[in-house]
């Protein structure tokens, strides 16, 4: 987990102040490697942190013998926890322990509402269960009246351990750290969180998505809005929307669509180096859609929910499509397209530009591992991210292996 992220603060202090050991994998062991499964078993993890979409990587590939039997609570936050994970999870580690949900936004200084979920998980995405001590978890009408049971609204949070607020935004911070409606004191902010939600009949709290236009990649909190402001910046295109889909695998994955000027003309990956100047990598879309007009609503706003799905069977790379030349290409390529779900790969294309990402990366490591019989790196994935790289890079490995035999 990176330094910057506020669930570090748990994941280091949590253990520091309980009298525990504080482990820190190697910097070779990747989180995101499957492979940190045998890192968890061989030091006998009993508690840990973890993003479902990141779970869900891991448990494609679990190495054998990782039973995580010293697993007395596993701790899943960041996004919503589906039933499917939940069972997935108790069926490939049945000796593990707990399981329990949890629910705060960063402004509100880490988790606010936890669940222990139970041997019967509920159907869907998994209640976030009750507010902790000197927490309330208010669910308001759009006239900030407090839903009934079963009411659907926004998710508000009042606390004293939250943050004061957003830096050089005023605007920003009126619209979600307001004045506490129910009493008369200028201190007592209640923080808007752009969730939606509802009670269940236990008093418990259902999250039914955002509200707003903010969606999660792996865990990482975006908005689309960012992103479609700074294409706009480009000379070449007129007006752009961007949106989260599902993949196959029901991970979410960016795509843009853009209206373009005819006076101007630019390639797709000349708009996709012009966002990776101003942006993370995580929030440059995987896949980039031109149109000729963009779908609208009556209100003149962009109808989102009208979008086209975008076409995987080729796309619009500056490299044309060089098929692979030896059989270590075309083991690679087949891969690719494989987890990739696109029907054609060349020898040249970018792994990050055809749609991957690191938790895709894992698959595809895990995959070449599996037929080459070699312990490659997830590393390598990110070094040499064209299957003409790749394949260069198993054969040397493939080498020095039965050198050493040899030796």
């Amino acid at each position: 987990m990176n330094i910057s992220f506020d669930a570090v603060m748990r994941d280091i202090f949590l253990p520091l102040v309980s009298g525990a050991t504080l482990c820190l994998p190697a910097g070779e062991d990747d989180v995101l490697d499957s492979r940190i499964l045998d890192w968890l078993e061989r030091e006998q993890i009993s508690l840990f942190n973890i993003i479902p979409s990141v779970a869900q990587s891991w448990s494609v590939d679990v190495p054998p013998g990782v039973s995580l039997s010293a697993a007395r609570c596993v701790f899943f936050t960041g996004e919503p926890l589906s039933q499917t994970l939940v069972c997935r999870w108790r069926e490939l580690f049945p000796a593990s322990g707990e399981i329990v949900n949890f629910y705060g936004p960063t402004e509100t200084t880490l988790i606010k509402c936890c669940y222990r979920v139970p041997a019967e998980p509920g159907p869907g995405v998994q209640s976030v269960g009750w507010p902790l001590p000197e927490t309330q978890a208010l669910v308001l009408s759009a006239d900030n009246q407090v839903c009934g049971i079963g009411e659907p609204g926004e998710i508000v949070l009042r606390t004293p351990f939250r943050t004061l607020g957003y830096i050089n935004t005023s605007e920003e911070n009126q619209r979600c750290f307001v004045k506490n409606p129910f009493r008369d004191d200028q201190q007592d902010l209640l923080y808007y969180t752009g969730d939606g939600g509802r009670y269940l009949p236990d008093g418990c709290l259902e999250i039914l998505g955002r509200l707003d236009d903010q969606v999660k990649i792996r865990g990482v909190r975006i908005e689309p809005g960012e992103i479609e402001s700074l294409l706009d910046q480009h000379p070449a295109v007129l007006r752009a929307a961007v949106i989260a889909r599902d993949d196959i695998s029901d991970d979410k994955f960016l795509v843009a669509y853009m209206v373009m000027d005819k006076d101007h003309t630019a390639e797709i990956n000349e708009l996709r180096r012009f966002l990776r100047q101003k942006l993370p990598g995580y929030m440059v879309p995987s896949f980039f859609v031109i149109l000729d007009t963009l779908p609208l609503m009556p209100n003149g706003k962009v109808d989102r929910r009208a979008l086209p799905i975008p076409d995987f069977t080729r796309l619009d790379l500056e490299e044309t499509l060089a098929v692979p030349r030896t059989p270590v290409e075309q083991q690679i390529a087949d891969i690719w397209a494989d987890v990739l779900n696109l029907e054609q790969i060349g020898i040249h294309d970018n792994f990050f530009e055809l749609g991957g990402h690191s938790l895709l990366a894992t698959r595809i490591i895990s995959r070449l591992r599996k037929v080459f019989q070699i312990e490659m790196p997830l590393r390598a994935l990110f070094e040499f991210p064209t299957v003409a790289n790749l394949a260069e890079f198993v054969q040397v490995f493939q080498i020095s292996i039965t050198q050493e035999q040899r030796s």
